[in-house]
């Protein structure tokens, strides 16, 4: 095999031929390939013969007892597995071409021959499967090693498919590569791939011809080259004319009447198609020609199955209402295998995609669906492995779309937010769910791997509702940690701006979120945990809380939003860090500037007359400047860090224009503690806010006719009514209201 290449086990030992009497093992694959027992017992017959061509050119680098005991040591897994070394592509590939070596060169019995069949066919179907990695190079050896293998097993019936994907891999990648005659390792399977397939006038991808000619500068010819668009006789190759009622077809077909054959097949389509009247694509198959074009997508999707949720779905769909096709079988296992991968890879455990892009989160759900549709309506004979748990993840994936959608059903605009015409019940019907029939307990709900944290006072259709985004940053361009967006009292009043930074804004990824700017930036943050370990989160009936972090090499920012339910929010944002700096607060406002007004106390406020507006005012103004570009509404200070800056988010019911007033309060605390503490008065009713930054602390303050005593981290307090978060005590002009015999993470007497 070629030189330089890892193939992910150890090969230092003595090579010594294999007599021994090794137990034959279940396949680690059984249920998830059409491979059975009869197929390995086929496979090892014939290379027990070893009359392979070609493949006597590579030298084994270990014995087969050594490719055997890793085999048993580490079993080929189901899922794609590319963080392990072993199981990255160009190692599964290079054991691969270390297989074909030992068929050369190791004389086995009978066992050895049916094991070494075994790690060769697990093998070769985990590279098939998963075509995905990070660079063409690994794509490439991958693809060489498949067509190669394919041509090696040629015996076994799905080898049809994995020589045409890995011909098609070869084609994709190889003038990336452009690989000379010294790189051997990459060079020998390419090759071979070429040479064994024509030698054994096997169909040769004709795309891969024309690049391995033009990128190698060869002339390689072959007589058997498979084309698309697929010819007539290709088309009724690849159908299972034995299959029930293509008894005219099959006639047909081998009485040289091509037109009567596809007329029959018409014929056959349509009649199939009468039972899925309401199913979707099903419509499009009841012709020859529509048929085989979607054969035609259906093969080349095989090749390379991207992107690959969608991919994975139309392969299953296909290969469900194809049951004619001879390899339908073999793609409905591929597609069960992969999405038990996709699951787990691109989504986390409580149902979001990894991305956090809204529109991907959708476009799952919708793919989902679209399979179990299908599945549940053709009512396919063979138990699909991963229908349940399918099943079971899509009604997760719904319950974060119900959870996150704002009180008009829209959702928020997150990521590459979704078209603004799609709410939660259009995506409801278009996918056949059934809704609701009642609310749930809880109005606020936290997505903590994801780091989506939603406050909401009511199901109602004018509650107020805010989304926290605590990370992780997800999808590049989207650099929205501890960003939020608020919906209220029936509207959108602060948002994201969605709009094409190349094109029509000129802003920065961070500035289209509603983030703090330090020195007009934010720097790439340290490297983050799923679920984020800093991050905070605490719902009540009553309250909800969410603290998260933001930490760079220069500085951290820490970020809470602490929600009296149904009244309004404390935005405290604490920057750690040295050296005096320009601070940024951003705020979109889901308005024009001329409905926007501002003052040089570090206050705004919208006013648009009949519809919901929002109040938004510094505690600490001094020295905060008030800008207002387009629907960017920015508080900016320049102080040395670190520093604290408390905001309320008021919102307000249509037609109503009533502000709250805040004033800051001085707090007593030890010299090193930075505390801070402010009232909010509304509608006759005085709030006090006392918040350390230095985790539980003694702190105390004056507001009007009494003294606030406290022990904790963060209060609450409207007259005798309070929140305490990580504190003890508490004590109001003479009245004890809290004594507690150690901290708690809340308490609460409302």
């Amino acid at each position: 095999m070629g030189r330089g290449t890892d193939i992910g086990m150890n090969s230092n030992k003595q090579h010594d031929t294999y007599n021994q009497n090794f137990t034959h093992p279940f396949m680690s694959l059984d249920g998830y390939t059409t491979i059975q027992s009869e197929h390995i017992e086929l496979l090892a017959s014939e290379l027990a013969k070893r009359e392979q061509p070609i493949i006597s050119q590579f030298e084994p680098i270990a014995d087969f007892e050594e490719l055997y005991t890793f085999s048993e040591e580490h079993p080929t897994p189901i899922e794609f597995s590319e963080q392990h070394p072993a199981w990255r592509l160009e190692s599964v590939a290079a054991r691969v071409i270390e297989a074909i070596a030992l068929i050369a060169h190791e004389p086995l019995n009978d066992l050895g021959w049916q094991s070494l069949a075994r790690i060769l066919l697990e093998h070769v179907e985990y590279l098939y499967t998963y075509p995905e990695a990070p660079t063409a190079r690994e794509k490439l050896s991958a693809g060489s090693a498949l067509a190669l293998a394919g041509s090696v097993c040629a015996v076994m019936p799905q080898s049809e498919l994995w020589r045409l994907a890995g011909f098609g891999r070869i084609a994709a990648n190889l003038a990336e590569i452009a690989p000379t005659t010294s790189d051997t390792h990459v060079i020998q399977p390419l090759e071979a791939a070429f040479l064994l397939a024509n030698a054994l006038n096997l169909p040769i991808l004709d795309s891969a011809v024309e690049c391995y000619n033009t990128v190698l500068n060869c002339d390689f010819t072959t007589q058997n080259r498979f084309k698309f668009p697929l010819g007539d006789d290709t088309f009724f190759h690849y159908l299972n004319l034995e299959f029930p009622g293509l008894e005219n077809v099959k006639s047909t077909f081998f009485k040289g009447n091509i037109v009567s054959a596809k007329s029959a097949y018409t014929a056959f389509c349509t009649e199939f198609s009468k039972n899925f009247k309401n199913t979707l694509h099903l419509g499009q198959t009841d012709t020859y020609n529509t048929a085989k074009l979607s054969l035609e997508c259906l093969l080349k999707l095989s090749i390379y199955p991207t992107p690959p949720i969608y991919a994975t779905t139309e392969i299953g769909i296909a290969a469900l209402l194809f049951p004619e096709f001879r390899f339908s079988e073999q793609l409905l296992m591929l597609t069960s295998r992969r999405y038990k991968w996709i699951v787990d890879a691109f989504f986390y455990p409580d149902g979001f995609h990894k991305d956090t892009s809204l529109r991907s989160q959708l476009e799952a759900v919708t793919d989902f669906a679209r399979f179990l549709q299908t599945y549940n309506k053709v009512q396919h004979p063979r138990h699909f492995q991963c229908a349940e748990q399918i099943k079971t993840f899509l009604e997760k994936q719904l319950e974060v779309c119900f959870y996150i959608r704002q009180p008009d059903l829209s959702f928020p605009p997150l990521g590459a937010n979704v078209s603004d015409n799609l709410n939660f019940d259009e995506l409801c019907n278009i996918n056949n769910f059934t809704q609701r029939d009642s609310n749930p307990q809880s109005s606020s709900y936290a997505l903590s791997d994801t780091g989506y944290y939603i406050m909401r006072n009511s199901w109602e259709a004018d509650a107020q509702y805010l989304l926290f985004d605590g990370g992780p940053l997800g999808k590049p361009g989207y650099e929205d940690k501890l960003s939020f967006v608020l919906h209220a009292h029936g509207r959108q009043l602060i948002t994201h701006d969605h709009r094409d930074k190349n094109n029509n804004s000129s802003s920065t990824a961070s500035e289209r979120h509603n983030v703090i700017l330090i020195d007009g930036k934010r720097q790439p943050p340290e490297s983050e945990i799923v679920p984020d370990p800093d991050t905070q989160w605490i719902t009540t009936s009553e309250f909800d809380f969410v603290e998260g972090w933001y930490k760079t090499s220069d500085y951290h920012h820490k970020r809470s939003i602490f929600y009296v339910k149904g009244e309004y929010f404390i935005l405290h944002d604490l920057v750690l860090g040295d050296g005096n700096h320009s601070l940024e607060q951003i705020f979109h406002l889901d308005t024009c500037s001329e409905q926007v007004i501002t003052s040089d106390i570090g206050q705004a406020c919208t006013r648009e007359f009949g519809h919901s507006n929002i109040f938004i005012g510094a505690v600490d103004a001094t020295n905060l400047e008030v800008k207002l570009n387009d629907n960017r509404l920015t508080f900016s200070v320049q102080r040395k860090l670190p520093v604290v800056l408390n905001v309320v988010l008021f919102p307000m019911k249509p037609d109503v224009e009533h502000r709250p007033t805040i004033n800051s309060v001085s707090v007593n605390t030890d010299p090193d503690v930075l505390a801070t503490g402010f009232t909010v008065k509304s509608n006759g009713v005085t709030d006090t806010f006392l918040i350390s930054d230095d985790g539980f602390s003694k702190m105390s303050t004056s507001v009007p006719d009494e003294k606030v005593e406290f022990e904790g981290e963060y209060l609450f307090l409207r007259g005798d009514k309070f929140v305490m978060l990580n504190a003890r005590y508490l004590k109001v002009g003479t009245k004890i209201l809290a004594d507690l015999n150690e901290p708690r993470e809340s308490y609460v007497n409302m």
